[in-house]
């Protein structure tokens, strides 16, 4: 028999004076509401003491299995603008997709549960912490916003790592498209935004040619080179002004390789699909048996040769050329 003595979990204790003297019914509907409200509790102080793995977005996504439901604390650059809230890798591309983000503490009604989508029903579990860097990340998401346009900033965020529904190919491999971090808490954030640099990896493909054709990539310049001109972009003396113009860059990639003056191609240079910090252009020869594929871009992993993505320099990423006999 329960006595006013009865040590429980959590240092709480049942009045067992007051349930006595209730009617038998009303005494178990308290009892089982004091015991729910010790289970919540007891489940806010759990996941208040998990620490969370430090991971990089990329890790996530090479492994998803491995961190499912998993808190996790994830230092990253976040790209944030129209259908666009993702974290990606300080030192590695997107081989595996950009990391999804969305905010938790949405809370579910229990009566929806049966009629709620797995991923809404999993968001709800994760608590949101609200304090000065969840405020400071708030402020620079309206300035992005206002601007309508994809912006970067730097973040470190805790949250909870869901994979999404799995999907099986014909190989046999298990594939997660829709994996996601349901934001937690804001560990730490920066206080301005930057211009976003490119995180998509470079094309592996090789490029297909028409019949009587033959294409063929182009090297482009290595790490250590553009480094260096990153480095060197810096100095008004070296008059490296072009290295802020995508266009301008393509230009000369291809002048390069056709040994003519760079206004001999600006004036025929095509451009064509782009996407974040990525820009692609076409150019075709007078005699029209050559044409140029280029793609340039502000790389990632030159910011570790400036101090923001806004002063980050265009390279080119991808040239290919291809030459056909005759039209």
């Amino acid at each position: 028999m329960l006595t006013n003595q009865t040590a429980f979990p959590l240092s709480r204790r049942i009045n067992c004076e007051v349930l006595q003297n209730l009617s038998p019914v009303a005494g178990y509907r308290r009892a089982i509401f004091v015991s729910l409200t010790l289970l919540a509790a007891t489940s806010l102080t759990l996941y208040a003491q998990e620490r969370p793995w430090t991971v990089s977005p990329c890790e996530l996504l090479k492994n998803p299995g491995l961190y499912l439901e998993s808190l996790v604390s994830v230092p990253g650059l976040v790209l944030y603008g129209p259908n666009r809230f993702t974290s990606h890798g300080y030192d590695c591309a997107d081989e595996n997709g950009p990391l999804r983000l969305v905010f938790g503490g949405n809370p579910s009604d229990p009566k929806d549960r049966f009629r709620l989508s797995q991923s809404r029903l999993e968001d709800s579990t994760v608590p949101l912490k609200k304090d000065a860097d969840y405020e400071t990340l708030q402020k620079l998401i309206e300035s992005a916003d206002a601007a309508g346009q994809v912006r970067m900033l730097r973040a470190t965020l805790t949250g909870r790592f869901f994979t999404g529904q799995a999907v099986g190919t014909k190989s046999g491999e298990i594939k997660h498209p829709n994996p996601r971090l349901v934001i937690s808490e804001v560990e730490l954030v920066s206080n301005r935004l930057e211009d976003p640099v490119d995180f998509t990896p470079v094309p592996q493909a090789p490029a297909q040619a028409a019949k009587g054709c033959t294409a063929t990539e182009i090297e482009v310049p290595s790490r250590d080179e553009e480094d260096k001109l990153q480095r060197l972009s810096r100095e008004p003396s070296e008059d490296l002004g072009y290295l802020n113009d995508p266009k301008a860059v393509a230009t000369r990639a291809i002048a390069e390789q056709e040994k003519i003056a760079p206004a001999d191609v600006q004036s025929k240079l095509i451009p064509r699909n782009e996407s974040i910090a990525l820009k692609n252009f076409f150019w075709t020869s007078g005699d029209g048996l050559r044409t140029y594929a280029v793609a340039v871009n502000r790389p990632y992993w030159l910011l570790a040769s400036t101090y923001s993505g806004d002063s980050v320099i265009w390279v080119p990423k991808h040239i290919t050329k291809t030459t056909c006999a005759n039209r």
